[in-house]
């Protein structure tokens, strides 16, 4: 195996529950869905750390949401407004405009609310896996790892080709978005999917511990 393909290999090598998870954390921290993201001890030991940083980010995004949503609702600008008007559109995109203020308020609140439930889920799995540590058992986190890392370039891959695909369409009619139409637009599908990334990889890094339960108990 040559020098550079082991060095690109290294990169998707994971001996840590957290380090498996860092891709992921970096995105939910810089999107401000959570307050903490993993950083690394002298020692090589991963945890999460929690930073004023991350609560004041979910504070900014509540605040940019707001604004984006509400000028956007009195000046009766959207994607879909862009292309046509009729009564029916235009009541459709203040319902879809509703919508997206109240899911964004539940989701960055949800980040500040329930942000211990998730460091608790978090550390069930650190424990978990001291414990499999003092049986002999090893998890395979590279597995997890690669796992977030194919799940979020695949889910940004899908978001991008939608976004230009979109925007390429404004440009060919001669329409320049607004910022906050933009905004409304690409947070309102970036932040679910990736909130919905964050579900799917701790769920499977439950299944993968369910898998490790099993195989023990048939040994």
């Amino acid at each position: 195996m040559s020098t550079a393909l082991r060095r690109v290999r290294k990169y998707f090598i994971s001996s840590q529950v957290y380090e498996a998870l860092r891709p992921l954390f970096f995105l939910t921290f810089l999107y401000g869905l959570t307050p903490f993201h993993v950083v690394r001890r002298k020692m090589g030991e991963s945890y999460l750390k929690m930073s004023c940083f991350g609560i004041f980010n979910i504070f900014v995004y509540i605040v940019l949401c707001g604004f984006c949503y509400i000028s956007s609702l009195r000046q009766g600008e959207s994607i879909v407004g862009y292309f046509f008007r009729t009564e029916i559109s235009t009541i459709g995109d203040r319902l879809q405009i509703f919508n997206g203020l109240i899911a964004g308020a539940v989701i960055y609140t949800s980040a500040i609310l329930k942000r211990c439930k998730l460091l608790g889920t978090l550390t069930i799995l650190h424990s978990l896996d001291t414990n499999f540590s003092n049986i002999g058992i090893r998890v395979k986190y590279s597995r997890i790892f690669r796992y977030s890392i194919l799940l979020l370039v695949f889910k940004l891959l899908i978001l991008g080709v939608y976004f230009v695909g979109v925007f390429r369409l404004l440009v060919s009619l001669g329409v320049t978005p607004s910022f906050c139409v933009c905004m409304t637009f690409f947070l309102q599908h970036s932040v679910v999917s990736i909130a919905i990334c964050l579900f799917c990889v701790i769920a499977f890094s439950f299944e993968r511990r369910l898998s490790i339960v099993n195989q023990a108990m048939q040994l």
